[in-house]
């Protein structure tokens, strides 16, 4: 049974959430406030978080900060305000999907889906018979999904590790937005041009030493990105 941890301060939404997903077979538990939220994140380890940006005490872009420091989690980012900057940022620090308010429970529940069937069919996809490829300080298996950076593993979001093996798998090849967006689309995610801006930066201040002058995923200007090996 797949655990769902929500984190939101407005108790009647969670309280609709968290009967709506039980209806599905989803264990789901609540934190109404940042701090509850990341206790328990380490208490309840959920294989999926529902976190609201706007909360009082501590919001929701610290808290998914926070969480990405050692939880690669799915993180479906909760917005009241359909600002284009605003869900860029909760990408930026590590959210993997978005969904603006006010929003159905239906499509709320598709997402949820949506997000953990990424992970649980990885073993099946291609992607799992490819061998450990190694670039300098840089060793990344496709096996485990698992990224090391001089040893020390890294932790990335499945959308950060799908856009990075995508790259490093075909080195020097040129890749525009569109043809990343279309990638990452056959996840069922809801993506635009500036989201994978933003995960291209997440993933570079991951993995380069100088994420301003990257060394692995660079920018071919007016194009997209390509992985280089340096």
């Amino acid at each position: 049974m797949d655990k769902i941890l929500i984190i939101d301060d407005d108790a009647k939404l969670v309280k609709n959430i968290e009967t709506y997903l039980k209806d599905f077979g989803y264990r789901a538990e609540a934190a109404y406030n940042g701090r509850e939220g990341l206790q328990k994140v380490k208490s309840f380890q959920p294989d999926l978080v529902i976190l609201d940006l706007m909360m009082p005490e501590l919001d929701g872009l610290e808290v998914c900060r926070e969480i990405r420091k050692e939880n690669p989690v799915p993180i479906l980012m909760l917005t009241a305000r359909g600002e284009e900057s605003d869900i860029v940022s909760g990408l930026e620090v590590g959210a993997d999907d978005y969904l603006t308010k006010p929003f159905s429970l239906r499509e709320l529940a598709a997402r949820v889906k949506a997000n953990l069937r990424r992970t649980t069919l990885l073993k099946d996809t291609a992607i799992t018979k490819e061998k450990t490829l190694v670039y300098g300080d840089l060793l990344i298996d496709p096996s485990k999904r698992e990224v090391y950076k001089q040893k020390k593993k890294i932790y990335l979001t499945a959308t950060e590790f799908d856009l990075l093996w995508l790259l490093a798998s075909q080195p020097g090849i040129v890749f525009s937005r569109d043809r990343l967006l279309d990638e990452v689309r056959n996840r069922e995610l809801e993506l635009f041009d500036r989201s994978i801006d933003a995960h291209i930066s997440n993933l570079r201040k991951k993995i380069e030493d100088f994420p301003k002058n990257p060394q692995y995923v660079v920018t071919v200007w007016g194009t997209g990105y390509k992985f280089q090996d340096r």
